[in-house]
Order: structure tokens, then C-alpha cells, then sequence
């Protein structure tokens, strides 16, 4: 089953986080507009500023994209962390 999508756009240097309706085998973010860098993670930990070590976390380059990666959170819904050196917008959904 598809977690019902969220959206947002992003605010630079501004964590966001997504929480899914359910818990996901499967995490996809798709950049829909004004690509920016941005730094993730599925695992539901803070991501750091954009400027700081960010080691651990995954990362979707500056370009109109779709990005599946694991899923990594425990518990029953599905937790995505996002933080961006930019403004883009964002779908967040998993299945």
C-alpha cells in the first residue's frame, strides 16, 4: 500500500518533518520545483544545519529528481527528516 503524499516546500536551512500514515518498506522524495541540495534521513534524528558535518544522512542533489531509499524508522509511521540549502518543493510518500 502507498502512504498518502505529503508536500511542502522548504525552507532554506529549516529542518522539516514528514510523517507518513504508515510504516514504509520504502521512502520516495521527488524535488517538484526549484532544485536545492538537500540533506535526509529515514532513521528520525535531526538533520544538522546545512553548513555542518553530514555524515549519516543521505543527500538529493540540486536537480529536478526522484530519490527511493530504505526505510530506516521504527514504529508504526514512517518519519522523513529533510533539511535544504534552498527552497525547494518537495512530495514525500512511501510503499
Amino acid at each position: 500500500m502507498v502512504a498518502s503524499p505529503l508536500h511542502a516546500t522548504l525552507v532554506a536551512d529549516v529542518e522539516r518533518v514528514f510523517t507518513l500514515n504508515q510504516n514504509c518498506g520504502t521512502i520516495r522524495i521527488v524535488v517538484v520545483s526549484n532544485p536545492a541540495t538537500i540533506y535526509f534521513n529515514t532513521k528520525n534524528v535531526p538533520v544538522p544545519a546545512v553548513a555542518s558535518n553530514q555524515d549519516g544522512n543521505q543527500v538529493v542533489p540540486p536537480v529536478l529528481a526522484a530519490v527511493d531509499v530504505p526505510d530506516e524508522t521504527a514504529g508504526a509511521n514512517s518519519v522523513v527528516r529533510l533539511r535544504s540549502a534552498g527552497t525547494p518543493t518537495v512530495m514525500v510518500t512511501g510503499y
